[in-house]
């Protein structure tokens, strides 16, 4: 049995002239973010409902098939019938509305129709009335069986209020909301939820110089949330950036290099908090974050040949040594959480751990504390990863 969705795409907002489905959210729309919650919970098609198609709502459709999203458009009730298996578990999104990522799967995952409902005296419209005493959250799970159904008698009537009445006449279970829900009809909805999802980024993880970022990621991430930028330009100008790093390195301008260096290191935390906010979770598969660590590599071996004149060979073994000792640890914390990982090199630490020395000149004592720093989180995380082995292959010695 598939999983498939259904979102109403049709209403008329508040604000003049705009559809609820295309009222911008996040820098994308509304509709969006719908389409992203639905595949989020395994939704292997989603049917967008329309009578229209206005330039904005077709393009959120085509930003949308970019990213490889199953979307479907549906001009009539008769169409999504036919798109959708009689023995799929339907979900079925009210227009306009977003609810919480876990709300939605644990719905997805359940048996049998079930209505989404939220108390008549903390919500008003647009949330329809089920009973005396609750709404409908603009979320509910159905069988593709009753879609059919219902379009064959639906005539001139609306097919989500439709859709919701047979579903509830057919004695659905309700379920009430225990996760943030809402219906967006206006720009004060927008404001709220946007603050939600912001909030929904958490706490910064990764190293201490990725935590001591965080405030600088999170202001930039807050300034960027409303606009067209997403997360690929600013992950390609954190390439751009550390390969320009590079290139300066090798040319012997070593303060141009670590500050260009430096100017990058908090980008591609910026990239990754914006796509985690617009739920594009195919930001680790892009092409400059398999690039990134890559130039990284090429400036940390450019500012040791830039070094070997006044210091010699030992700077470049250094580097490739300290590298190598880089890919052994990433390699021994695959999968793995480590105590004291935060602790632990990687390249943003790396960046900054060189900025006192470069302030007092000793640009050859950065590089063996690189390598110190290296060589020393490998070994610990080797002893952390397989101290918890070594306990469980060692058997008790038997009683005297």
């Amino acid at each position: 049995m598939a999983l498939t969705a259904l979102i109403a795409a049709y209403h008329e907002s508040a604000e003049p002239g705009a559809l609820r489905a295309t009222l911008p959210l996040a820098g994308r729309t509304v509709i969006e973010r719908q389409v992203r919650l639905a595949a989020a919970a395994g939704a292997s098609r989603v049917i967008l409902f329309v009578e229209r198609i206005p330039a904005d709502l077709n393009v959120a459709v085509e930003r949308l098939r970019r990213d490889r999203l199953p979307v479907q458009l549906a001009r009539s009730a008769e169409e999504a019938a036919e798109a959708v298996d009689p023995h799929d578990r339907l979900i079925l999104i009210a227009d306009g509305a977003v609810a919480d990522p876990d709300l939605l799967s644990q719905l997805a995952r359940g048996h049998g129709a079930t209505v989404l409902t939220v108390p008549d005296g903390a919500f008003g419209e647009p949330y329809e009335r089920i009973d005396a005493a609750s709404r409908w959250a603009g979320l509910a799970a159905v069988d593709g069986a009753v879609l059919r159904d219902t379009a064959a008698m639906l005539q001139d009537w609306d097919l989500q209020s439709t859709l919701l009445r047979r579903t509830l006449q057919a004695g659905a279970g309700h379920r009430a909301a225990d996760g943030p829900v809402a219906i967006l009809d206006s720009r004060a909805d927008l404001a709220a939820l946007e603050r939600q999802i912001l909030a929904s980024a958490g706490e910064a993880g990764g190293s201490w110089a990725s935590r001591l970022l965080a405030p600088l990621e999170r202001f930039a991430t807050l300034f960027l949330l409303g606009s067209a930028v997403g997360a690929r330009p600013i992950g390609t100008a954190a390439a751009a950036l550390t390969g320009a790093g590079a290139l300066a390195f090798a040319y012997g301008w070593l303060w141009t290099g670590l500050i260009l260096m430096i100017l990058a290191t908090p980008l591609d935390g910026i990239a990754d908090r914006l796509a985690r906010l617009r739920m594009q979770d195919d930001i680790g598969r892009s092409w400059w974050s398999y690039l990134l660590p890559v130039l990284s590599a090429g400036a940390l071996i450019a500012l040791s040949y830039a070094l070997l004149p006044d210091f010699g060979w030992g700077m470049v073994l250094l580097a490739f040594t300290t590298l190598a000792f880089l890919i052994a640890l990433g390699i021994e914390t695959e999968g793995r959480k480590l105590r004291g990982a935060p602790f632990l090199a990687e390249r943003k630490a790396l960046v900054w751990l060189m900025l006192p020395f470069a302030l007092t000149g000793f640009w050859h004592a950065g590089l063996a504390l690189l390598f110190a720093f290296a060589a020393g989180s490998f070994f610990w995380a080797q002893r952390e990863s397989h101290h918890g082995e070594d306990d469980g292959r060692r058997k008790p010695s038997p009683p005297a």
